[in-house]
Parts: C-alpha cells; structure tokens; sequence
C-alpha cells in the first residue's frame, strides 16, 4: 500500500472521530435532548480542537440528531412523547415481521455469538450497570441480526433510514428507566433469542412485539415519572 494512501486513511479515521464520539454521546443518552452544545466544552471533553467538533455538529444537524437555533447556538435534538410513540409504532411493525422472516435465514454462528453475550449478561447484572453503551451496542447488533437475516431489502432499507431515530430514544432508556427495570430487557432479548434458536416463526414475532411494548411503556412511565419529580 502507498505511504500516501495509508495517510490518507489515517486522516479520514482521525476526522470521523470527533464525529463518531458526538454522535454516540447523543445516542446513549449521555448528552440529553436539548442540552447545549458548546464547540469549547465539547473540544476539550474530546481532546480535539473546535473546529473538527463544529464540522461533527453540521453533520449530525443535517442528520437530524442537533437543532441550530439562531442567535442560541446547538443543542441535541429534543422530541415529544408524540414522536416517541410514533417511533415505537413503526418498529412494532417492522421489527416482529423481521423476526419472523429471519427464522429461514439466521446463521448459527450469529446465533452462537448472541448466546454466549446474553448469556454474560444474565449471569452477572451488574455488567449493563457497569457499561450501559455496551449493553446498547449488543442490543443493536442483535436487532440487526435478525433484521438483515430477513432478506426483505424494502423492510431493511426502512429501518435503516430511521435508525438515528431509533437509537435516540432506545438511548433515553438510560436516563428515564429505573435500575431496577433494566434487567428486564436482558430476559426480554433471551425469549427472542430463544425463539429465533428454535426457528419458531410465531414466538419469535410475539417476542420481539411484547419487547417494544415494554420498551415504550417503560420510557413512557420514566418520562412522566421525571416530569413529576420537578414540578
């Protein structure tokens, strides 16, 4: 390989970063919606100068993820319980049917992966207390497992365009969702592996339904729970 090509490499990875790590501080809900973004802050907190961070902030505001306001500055993108249910919604009516047509094409070594990590998180609970963003990153490879095994490229490409969408508000979870509630999605994606593992079309898409509707309801409860707490 070329000097030129390998620093050419290197310069595209050392620019993405700064992206990359905003992008995924908002995603995990470790910047939450509507905090401000200040170019300083966010350098120093990245190790970076200001202006790969304000190139990052335009990237993700045409992504949709940060809000300019005139006059104000940028801030993370906010959203409503209406957008949040919405979202819910939309996954309730891909992501079962996914599962389902995933049951003809899964390959056992994805399979033999998600077994081994769920398995990790059962047995020690305090591993998605300790790296939440870990426990995030697993849960989205095992949602795209069975989304890209369902060879729908339409339902695929629909998802995919929402996914920054998705992630946001699967990312709030870490903010509104009590402790305690939080072991609960770990038992949810083992009964939708489980059903996967045994290809049953049927339990695999009434797995992956009740999950999201456990999942909205839980943000919902967290949301109004923090709406209370301040008023």
């Amino acid at each position: 390989m070329k000097a030129s090509t390998v620093r050419s490499a290197a310069a595209a990875r050392s620019e993405s970063a700064p992206y990359d790590s905003l992008k995924q501080l908002i995603l995990d809900g470790t910047l939450a919606p509507g905090e401000p973004l200040i170019e300083r802050t966010l350098a120093d907190r990245l190790s970076v100068s200001r202006t790969p961070v304000r190139e990052a902030i335009f990237r993700l505001e045409r992504e949709g993820l940060i809000e300019a306001v005139d006059g104000k500055g940028a801030f993370v993108a906010s959203y409503t319980i209406d957008d949040l249910i919405e979202i819910y919604q939309i996954r309730e009516g891909l992501e079962p049917l996914a599962a389902r047509l995933s049951c003809a094409h899964l390959d056992d070594a994805d399979l033999d992966y998600h077994e081994k990590q769920l398995k990790r998180y059962r047995d020690a609970p305090r591993l998605r207390e300790e790296n939440p963003g870990k426990w995030l990153q697993l849960g989205w490879e095992f949602h795209q497992m069975f989304i890209r095994a369902s060879k729908n490229a339409r339902l695929i490409d629909v998802i995919e365009r929402m996914q920054n969408q998705i992630e946001l508000f699967r990312g709030l979870g870490r903010s509104v969702i009590p402790r305690r509630d939080m072991q609960g999605a770990v038992e949810e994606h083992w009964e939708i592996f489980t059903a996967l593992r045994k290809r049953d079309e049927e339990r695999a898409e009434r797995a992956v339904r009740m999950h999201l509707q456990s999942g909205l309801q839980k943000r919902l409860e967290g949301l109004h729970a923090k709406v209370s707490s301040v008023r």
